[in-house]
């Protein structure tokens, strides 16, 4: 009973406070509102910069019979005007008929240049408009397989020598990215729990509230009752936040008609992804609380948190990079089983190869083995560091004690 009244009251406290509705609702907000602003601004900042465009048309003079006699001319933003020779454009040029002329030579096959002649150059969208149409004449040349073969480009699948079977692909590698950010999304929000589950426990052990508390519960009860209370805040929050990202989607399924959670629930590694997420998750607010314990306080605990998440932060490189063309090297293997590093190796090597079944058992073990051996690793420096000498009261051998000095001194 003790043990919820610990956790509702970590719990209700911190999510009613302001700071932590801000966050919660304000954090998603400024991700959309601030580059659809920023864009805005700089999109706005942009077209003031640049100057009008000219509305008198533009000349093209084809020595190098790139574009089509039947080709459709483009009209927007501004008129193209087809001229035989260059002296013709030359001429219309000076009389201001038009406001400049793009030239293609005939040896452009071969060098790929084309001459623009002007008095004052043309706007960027002039220039993008013109190189838009001699891009599609030139693809129209190409035979459609061969244009998609050069647009999409080779595609290299790995294969083991032994079994022939598929190291890793161009599919396995835009799923690894995607867990990639995953990993990221929720280090990210780990670190932001934990730095406040710091903070909380440094503050209370300071002011000597952990002392006052402990004498009324046993230390494992408090201190498992107050981490699981903060981790609940932190799920909530991510909870919120992933609430909103289900319901973007699912507006999105139905308006546009893109079905974005199919592919999400129908993941062979969703059940193992959510367990070693959650289990990393864990472990950083553990770690946390040990260092308030400890009271390594003045920035010092902040510090360190972040040397093991910088850490951290390199294995996801090595992942990314190292594992996907090597992914059962020892140092691979070793770091799917430790239990900072094996949320992030362990994820990347399942998804671009074939673990084997032991070592994903084994890592799970060793990962959440690690959590809970953290919780009874806090109860100890609970003991040792914030109340070395005080027992938690029991009222029977208080009782005992209160009869034994009456009888004496009667």
């Amino acid at each position: 009973m003790r043990f919820w009244h610990i956790f509702w009251r970590e719990y209700w406290g911190n999510i009613t406070r302001r700071g932590f509705l801000l966050f919660t609702f304000g954090f998603p907000l400024s991700l959309v509102t601030l580059p659809v602003l920023g864009g805005a601004a700089l999109a706005l900042a942009l077209y003031s910069a640049l100057p009008a465009t000219d509305p008198r048309p533009v000349g093209l003079v084809d020595q190098a019979a790139v574009i089509s006699p039947t080709a459709t001319v483009p009209r927007e933003p501004v008129e193209i005007i087809r001229f035989e020779t260059a002296d013709q454009a030359d001429q219309a040029l000076a009389q201001g008929d038009i406001q400049a002329y793009y030239h293609l030579p005939s040896h452009y096959w071969r060098t790929g240049t084309v001459a623009i002649r002007y008095e004052v150059p043309p706007s960027q969208m002039v220039d993008r408009m013109v190189s838009n149409w001699i891009e599609a004449q030139l693809e129209s040349r190409v035979p459609a397989e061969l244009l998609t073969r050069l647009q999409e480009g080779p595609e290299f699948s790995h294969l083991g020598l032994s079994d022939q079977s598929s190291a890793f692909s161009k599919a396995n590698m835009v799923e690894a990215f995607a867990i990639f950010l995953v990993i990221y999304f929720v280090r990210l929000v780990g670190t932001f729990t934990a730095n406040f589950v710091l903070e909380s426990i440094v503050n209370e052990a300071e002011d000597r509230t952990l002392e006052i508390l402990i004498t009324t519960v046993s230390p494992l009860t408090f201190i498992s009752g107050k981490l699981l209370g903060l981790v609940a805040v932190g799920l909530t929050q991510v909870g919120t936040w992933l609430a909103a990202a289900l319901g973007l989607a699912l507006v999105v399924t139905g308006w546009v008609g893109v079905k974005l959670l199919e592919p999400v629930w129908a993941w062979e590694h969703l059940g193992l992804t959510l367990s070693v997420l959650t289990a990393a998750y864990l472990l950083d607010q553990i770690v946390a609380a040990a260092l308030g314990l400890v009271r390594v306080t003045g920035g010092a605990g902040n510090l360190i948190f972040n040397l093991v998440n910088l850490v951290i932060g390199l294995s996801l490189i090595y992942a990314i990079y190292f594992v996907p063309r090597h992914p059962h090297t020892p140092i691979s293997v070793i770091a799917s089983l430790v239990p900072f590093t094996a949320p992030v190796v362990l994820l990347i090597r399942v998804v671009v190869s074939e673990v084997p079944a032991w070592q994903v058992v084994l890592s799970q073990v060793c990962l959440w083995g690690s959590c809970l051996l953290g919780v009874f690793w806090l109860h100890r420096l609970l003991k040792a560091n914030v109340v070395p000498s005080t027992q938690p009261f029991r009222f029977v051998e208080w009782l005992g004690r209160v009869r034994r000095q009456a009888w004496r001194s009667s």
